[in-house]
């Protein structure tokens, strides 16, 4: 049985990522690319911008000032070598076109697919003679259109899978960054015909960003979108979001909130990817708010205490989606309290796992890590096999499972220490 899961490298299809744009020093100073790919919060980086296309202008504020001799190309070699360390650590690095003050566009399709090729040699994995990052090859294209013409960019993202496709060596990107409202006036049409890995919709400064949640927020409306209009059925969706209350005029809410949020839209919607945050200066240097939303996408969500319509009891409960390449299925932790602890070492807790979008073929296989000092007294679910192995209970279909994997079952047993936790449903693994 094959593993179907994440490893230390970018995963594009987990549901935990977080992902920043640096590069404009937003909050009026930012550290360098490589000081924030030491944090582990961090599992991809856009860097922005290419400002203007195609006439080739970059800039990263004061982070990369020098150019090519009798060229106003900038030259980035500490960049170039923040990218190499970046990519060590597995995050991907995205390069970002447009932006809201830029000036670029194409006039046709046949200027963007040449552009496309300028881009592969002078980016990605080409060999053109002027490199602003020297040797180092990005992950991929980002394109955040806020102006200019909307002509040309679906010939362009074709041309530049055609090099993608072209090339062995590693994997690339091509991600977008429309506004909440639906559709996008400039990428609407793009989105709809180009083939996106990861699309980053920006829920702030406007009227359905997450200042709406839940009433004007639309994540609704692009998760449809991805499902039926979408080139890629399978492209992962992220909620945009403000580093801080300075970042954007409108939509900051704070890391308690957004992990709500998160919580809520992991649960209904398969496509979605993680999030998306204006800026890296904003998110991390002047609070711990970068930190404590990539903690809350990575944990599954903190543990939350809730009232047991039953006993009237505070319980605990803990819940994430887990993914196997194109299979999705929710899981949630629930305390018990429906069998009476004995003593105050002893705990039970429900699982309830189901599939999300697709159905799930027979003969899957989920693996729940328990923490040392739990011992599993009991685990039953009528017609699926369970069974604690190597510190991991383990869950497999029993052949007669319906293709929603709705099961159900309880676990109790003893535990040391003074207090129980319920396992984390984000470090479960499904095979499939």
């Amino acid at each position: 049985m094959a593993q179907l899961i994440s490893c230390a490298a970018f995963d594009v299809n987990s549901q935990s990522n977080f992902i920043a744009y640096w590069g404009q020093s937003s909050a009026g100073s930012q550290k360098s690319l490589g000081d924030y790919c030491k944090d582990s919060s961090v599992d991809a980086i856009a860097l922005a911008f290419l400002y203007q296309f195609p006439n080739t202008k970059l800039d990263f504020s004061s982070n990369c000032r020098s150019t090519f001799p009798g060229s106003d190309l900038l030259h980035c070699p500490d960049i170039a070598a923040d990218i190499k360390y970046c990519q060590s650590q597995g995050k991907a690095v995205l390069l970002s076109m447009g932006g809201a003050a830029g000036a670029y566009g194409f006039g046709s399709d046949s200027e963007a697919q040449t552009y496309a090729n300028t881009v592969w040699d002078m980016f990605l994995g080409g060999s053109g003679s002027q490199r602003p990052f020297d040797d180092a090859v990005l992950d991929g294209i980002d394109l955040d259109i806020e102006g200019g013409s909307t002509a040309g960019y679906a010939a362009y993202v074709a041309q530049l899978r055609s090099h993608f496709e072209a090339s062995s060596d590693k994997s690339y990107y091509i991600t977008g960054a429309p506004q909440c409202p639906f559709p996008d006036a400039m990428l609407g049409s793009t989105l709809n015909s180009a083939w996106f890995d990861m699309v980053f919709v920006q829920f702030y400064n406007n009227f359905c960003g997450l200042d709406a949640y839940p009433q004007g927020f639309n994540y609704e409306q692009w998760d449809a979108w991805a499902k039926s209009q979408s080139a890629n059925k399978n492209v992962k969706l992220y909620i945009g979001a403000p580093g801080s209350q300075s970042a954007a005029g409108r939509g900051y809410v704070d890391a308690s909130k957004i992990n709500s949020i998160v919580s809520d839209i992991r649960g209904k919607y398969s496509s979605f990817g993680g999030v998306m945050t204006w800026d890296a200066s904003q998110a991390f240097d002047s609070s711990s708010w970068g930190q404590s939303v990539s903690s809350g996408l990575k944990s599954g969500g903190a543990q939350k205490r809730a009232m047991d319509p039953y006993s009237g009891k505070l319980i605990s409960t803990r819940a994430a989606n887990v993914t196997a390449g194109a299979l999705h299925a929710r899981l949630e932790l629930i305390e018990s309290t429906a069998l009476e602890a004995d003593s105050a070492d002893t705990f039970a807790f429900l699982v309830r796992i189901q599939s999300v979008g697709q159905p799930i073929q027979r003969g899957w296989e989920m693996r729940i890590p328990l923490s040392a000092g739990i011992a599993v007294a009991e685990a039953s679910a009528q017609s699926h096999h369970i069974k604690v192995h190597e510190d991991m209970l383990v869950v497999a279909d029993g052949g007669s499972s319906d293709r929603s994997m709705a099961v159900a079952f309880w676990v109790a047993g003893r535990h040391a220490g003074n207090e129980f936790g319920l396992p984390d449903p984000a470090r479960i693994m499904l095979f499939a």
